[in-house]
């Protein structure tokens, strides 16, 4: 007699992640919130054999006296500096094939070796893996076609197209992987889930241009965190800036080239030099990608008067600064969600936000859509908000990840 259905979970590549931010805490969060819900729900990594046991953290960063093991300082090597310099390297005097093959050996020979010792999954008729990891790092579709060919029913989670659609703002070799990954995962899925219907639509639109079937799809909202936060956790020069004379903007999220910060830095630059007494914050993770801007920020005039930057700003940071500042910035270029901009109005924010397919998908009376990429129009949408007073907009109804991980679980009926 078969058993409840079971979901099978991959966290093959958070697990190797400290932090909790985009895929990464997507995942952490989903996690918690179906077993929360008392789902039957166990954590996987990849290993080409076949899927295995695998642990996630609940701490999001490392143990003071933790010492990497073998596999984890490989898998750092794998994807540090050099190894990318390589990769560059490659791309220059590799035929793809032969490129991609190469790829496909060392993702799994590194993936194998984070997961030698753990125990395999037996499938059975009725489980459903849940692939919602960034498995493009890793030849995910031959652990998905193992689990299938056992009786499981295999569910692709899709982000976004980004490195299809602008492969720009992607590192030089993971356009062709992303685009092969693709291929493989919608040929063995039993059903495709995105997390906007910007990306249900981007996706179908691909798989039609390219003659490709899919499983049936759909979308889902992602949830966010909006609880309270103690003013003690925030850091004393972090509550200096936001308590400074006139009006405070902010900007939340890594640094990475689709962010567009420095059309931020172009727009207050202008608004400085005329006299403008307004102030600009960028909090997020740094990549390497952006190393430059990141660097020219660092030494800025204005660094830690009217512009300050943040790598590490904690969740009760955050949250400080959604609630104080006079105004979120996004001025992506492209987004597959937009998790700030529902936490910013979860808290009653005004939101001015690019007009991106994802925004207007998400955006209520409290958001404020610009021009792309136009450094006029967001000029004038700021100076009109600082000079009018912090606005009340109201709060965005509340989307936990609790309800994100329930509408979720819907769309597996």
């Amino acid at each position: 007699m078969i058993g409840a259905p079971r979901l099978w979970f991959d966290v093959s590549y958070t697990r190797t992640q400290y932090g909790s931010i985009g895929i990464t805490r997507t995942v952490r969060r989903l996690f918690e919130e179906i077993k929360a819900q008392g789902v039957q729900c166990e954590p996987v990594a990849f290993h080409s054999s076949g899927f295995r046991r695998a642990e996630l953290a609940r701490g999001t960063e490392p143990r003071p006296d933790h010492v990497p093991g073998h596999a984890e300082r490989l898998f750092q090597w794998v994807t540090g500096k050099l190894a990318r310099r390589l990769v560059l390297l490659a791309l220059k005097v590799l035929p793809w094939p032969l490129l991609r093959r190469l790829w496909q050996i060392s993702s799994a020979w590194t993936f194998n070796a984070l997961s030698a010792k753990a125990e395999p999954v037996r499938f059975r008729p009725g489980d459903i893996l849940v692939l919602a990891d960034a498995s493009w790092n890793y030849p995910a579709w031959l652990a998905a076609q193992q689990a299938r060919r056992q009786g499981a029913r295999v569910l692709l989670l899709v982000y976004d197209l980004m490195p299809i659609r602008h492969p720009q703002f992607c590192f030089a070799l993971v356009p062709k992987l992303f685009e092969a990954w693709l291929r493989e995962m919608t040929g063995c899925a039993d059903l495709i889930i995105s997390i906007s219907k910007a990306t249900d639509d981007d996706l179908r639109a691909w798989a039609r241009a390219n003659s490709l079937p899919l499983a049936p799809t759909g979308h889902f909202r992602l949830g966010s965190d909006a609880t309270a936060q103690a003013a003690s956790q925030v850091r004393q020069q972090l509550e200096a800036f936001l308590d400074g004379a006139g009006a405070c903007f902010a900007a939340i999220g890594s640094f990475e080239p689709k962010k567009n910060y420095p059309l931020l830095i172009e727009v207050f630059e202008r608004l400085w030099a005329r006299g403008e007494d307004i102030r600009l914050l960028i909090a997020g993770r740094p990549t390497s990608d952006c190393a430059a801007f990141i660097e020219m920020l660092r030494s800025h005039p204005r660094q830690g008067t009217q512009l300050l930057t943040l790598h590490d700003a904690s969740d009760a940071e955050v949250a400080a600064v959604y609630t104080r500042c006079r105004a979120l910035l996004f001025p992506s270029l492209f987004e597959g969600f937009g998790l700030p901009l529902v936490e910013a109005r979860a808290r009653g924010c005004l939101v001015l936000a690019s007009d991106i397919p994802a925004f207007s998908e998400l955006a209520d009376e409290g958001v404020i859509l610009f021009e792309n990429n136009s450094a006029e129009a967001l000029e004038k949408l700021v100076l009109a908000t600082a000079r009018g007073g912090r606005p009340s907009p109201g709060r965005m109804a509340s989307f936990t990840w609790a309800d994100s991980a329930r509408e979720l679980l819907d769309r597996l009926h």
